[in-house]
């Protein structure tokens, strides 16, 4: 099984699990991804999800070099169904499982450790939390297979950290750890291994508590007025805002705030 899906209250958790490969990404688990994020989107009840690797010493080890890649740069024609999926994929689905576009409407928080390479680096950027170990390492070494990135890596990396900080990254292929990522501005925590589920899990209750019409069209405003201008980013935030302070989270929300106690969120 090279994911593992796990769902407690309104918390969805998402293990990549590919031992024999690193977790790194074939077509498989790029297709299988695509299927969870999906699901995640059907089921009203999740509010949040974390994406962790179940592998002791690696987050991931980016795009398969053995099936994957050589499907992708033509070296070879797909030879089964899920390969004919990662061509077909190019156009929609590829780029949804590794969190390129907006798809999944639910807030991602990456809990990551260990090596956390090209393609596995990108996907984290889709992410909209990211929590690592001090001994996590980040790598975009495309550059020094004679490649370049493009699963969102030259796109989302800039408007992450600054954008000389993310040519060096794409630019040198060295690797960067935990610390300093999270100075850059790339990470919201950096704790010791044993923490990081119970952090990232931690900050997963704590959104989930919130009213989830709100977190998700906060998480919709952050994503598609990324490329505004200021008078369009604003006029989006209001188009997406305004039917949530007519829904009865809204009213659910200020009635237990009046009435001092939890509010009971009913998701519409």
């Amino acid at each position: 099984m090279d994911l593992i899906f796990e769902k407690a209250g309104h918390i969805a958790s998402v293990g990549l699990n590919r031992p024999e490969r690193k977790n790194a990404l074939d077509p498989g688990i790029l297709r299988h991804l695509y299927q969870t994020w999906e699901a995640v989107n059907k089921d009203d009840d999740i509010r949040v999800v974390v994406l962790y690797s179940t592998l002791p010493d690696i987050f991931c080890s980016g795009m398969d070099l053995k099936t994957a890649i050589p499907v992708l740069t033509r070296a070879r024609e797909p030879e089964n169904e899920d390969e004919a999926w990662l061509i077909d994929g190019l156009k929609g689905g590829v780029g949804e499982a590794m969190l390129k576009v907006p798809f999944v409407k639910k807030p991602i928080i990456a809990a990551i450790h260990g090596y956390c390479l090209t393609g596995g680096f990108e996907m984290v950027m889709g992410a909209d939390l990211r929590v690592a170990s001090y001994d996590a390492v980040f790598q975009m070494r495309e550059a020094s297979l004679g490649i370049m990135p493009i699963g969102g890596g030259n796109v989302l990396l800039p408007r992450i950290v600054s954008p000389c900080r993310a040519i060096e990254i794409l630019l040198t292929a060295d690797n960067y750890d935990a610390q300093t990522l999270y100075e850059w501005g790339f990470l919201n925590r950096v704790c010791a291994r044993r923490e990081l589920m119970p952090t990232a899990m931690a900050l997963a209750e704590k959104i989930a508590a919130n009213g989830p019409l709100a977190v998700q069209g906060i998480i919709r405003c952050s994503r598609e007025t990324r490329a505004m201008d200021l008078q369009e980013a604003l006029r989006r935030e209001v188009a997406i805002g305004a039917p949530i302070f007519a829904s009865e989270d809204a009213r659910e929300g200020v009635r237990a705030q009046r009435e001092k106690r939890k509010p009971d969120f009913p998701g519409r």
